[in-house]
């Protein structure tokens, strides 16, 4: 299935639910393309061994991305707190009050896990910020950070008393639902284990003691969406996932102020500021392609989408049940060393500030898909989509479809230049175009037109430009 409405129906093939829906032709496949990136930012993963027997569960949290993708941020930060999945992963689901002994002293707490996250990764970051993304300092030239130990514990206590939804009259905190209520629904919450206590969280906002759990979640969900940091925190890590690793001070700053204002005065509209990112100066003009700091390395993941979206990937029965596509991480001679909704932790596979050593780092570039990047990867993702090339399609295999490329087979030149056109937009150089042609020409004459054709996708997208996005 490839639309944005929600659709559980690959059950236990969830990871490669979030893959397939990357790489089909679709007229949502920016919807796709941006849930993909909302879950590098609001991050699950499967590589949480409960949350890897949730499939269902799992799944729908990909499709609650896939709904808000063009939703209002607002909402989908509160259906990403409420979901189970993402209260298991980081926690919040079945995190009681703290408790304390007949003598007043404390044998538990709240857990801190998710207010933590949602602050430092999900909304503000951990340093106050100028709208353009820029750091603000003190008087000593120093971040002014955005809370303090004392606020997660404090906000510790909001995130108290939500448990599974269950349908049962006799609901227990502790306890599960039938079939898939658990998993499917928005978690619920039991007055009984919610602290009422007044709570001081970020930016010195007090909740009043009593007003409920509800209330309480709303009131701080309310201030972490509408703090000054949320805009451009959030604006520069969408920009880095869809254009550019290194957006100027000034297209984070217009892409913010949507954020803040679509225009009519609504604040959070993803749709606006995805249409900000895509519409920018910097996103579009050809000038900046020859700049040091432009463009972005492509994320292994999106090398092979690209691929079978391209190339019409498929298998004959309309299924795919390869495991190639159901553990693409996995490490060995052929492997990407990621897989969506798989991260290794709730950081990502990669961190937006990540600075790759050498020469990106003597100019002072980020390059968070280069994390992904070492010797050994350098060598297993041009063999999966090499592999991926080569597959014979079937009933249960994924193949391409490369029929409409075998007329070009017998001109090199005109081979290549649609290959560049199709896998890089057109943007690897001369230098290397030239190279390609010249070592497909070489090729024997005894070369079937399907290898001519093969080997020069394979050139493309191996080529070191063909693993930028410009």
């Amino acid at each position: 299935p490839a639309t944005g409405a929600p659709n559980t129906r690959l059950g236990g093939v969830h990871r490669q639910h979030a893959w397939w829906k990357l790489a089909v032709n679709a007229p949502d496949q920016l919807r796709q393309r941006v849930a993909f990136a909302l879950s590098e930012i609001l991050v699950t993963s499967d590589a949480n061994s409960t949350i890897a027997n949730w499939q269902d569960g799992h799944t729908n949290y990909y499709d609650i991305l896939v709904r808000g993708a063009f939703g209002n941020f607002r909402t989908l930060l509160e259906d990403v707190t409420l979901s189970p999945n993402m209260g298991i992963y980081l926690s919040a689901l079945r995190n009681a009050k703290a408790t304390f002994n007949g003598q007043g002293v404390q044998l538990t707490q709240a857990d801190e896990n998710y207010a933590r996250e949602v602050m430092q990764l999900f909304t503000i970051g951990r340093n106050e910020l100028q709208p353009d993304g820029t750091l603000k300092l003190d008087i000593n030239g120093q971040p002014i950070p955005t809370y303090t130990q004392e606020t997660i514990v404090q906000t510790a206590k909001v995130f108290t008393g939500w448990g599974f939804y269950q349908s049962a009259a006799t609901a227990n905190f502790r306890g599960t639902g039938p079939g898939s209520e658990s998993y499917l629904n928005p978690m619920t919450l039991y007055p009984t284990f919610h602290d009422d206590t007044a709570k001081t969280i970020v930016t010195g906002k007090v909740l009043p003691s009593s007003q409920g759990g509800v209330k309480d979640l709303k009131d701080t969900l309310d201030t972490l969406f509408n703090h000054p940091n949320t805009p451009p925190f959030i604006s520069r890590q969408l920009i880095q996932r869809l254009v550019t690793s290194n957006p100027s001070p000034g297209y984070v700053f217009r892409v913010a102020s949507a954020f803040s204002n679509n225009g009519a005065g609504v604040r959070g509209d993803l749709a606006a500021v995805v249409r900000a990112i895509l519409t920018d100066y910097e996103a579009r003009s050809p000038s900046l392609l020859d700049a040091a700091g432009f463009g972005k390395p492509k994320e292994p993941l999106l090398r092979t989408t690209a691929l079978l979206r391209a190339f019409n990937g498929a298998s004959d029965g309309g299924r795919y049940i390869n495991g190639a596509y159901t553990n693409p991480e996995t490490i060995g001679t052929a492997s990407l060393a990621q897989a969506a909704l798989r991260a290794p932790t709730v950081f990502n596979f990669f961190e937006p500030d990540y600075v790759h050593p050498g020469a990106l780092a003597a100019a002072g570039l980020f390059a968070p898909e280069f994390q992904l990047f070492t010797d050994t990867t350098a060598i297993t993702i041009p063999n999966y989509l090499y592999n991926l090339l080569y597959a014979t399609r079937s009933a249960t295999n994924v193949g391409l479809t490369l029929t409409d490329l075998l007329p070009l087979a017998k001109s090199p030149q005109q081979l290549v230049d649609y290959a560049n056109l199709v896998l890089t937009g057109g943007t690897l150089p001369k230098a290397t175009t030239d190279l390609l042609v010249s070592a497909l020409t070489r090729m024997p004459a005894s070369t079937s037109d399907l290898e001519r054709v093969r080997s020069a996708l394979y050139l493309v997208v191996s080529a070191p430009g063909g693993s930028i996005q410009k």
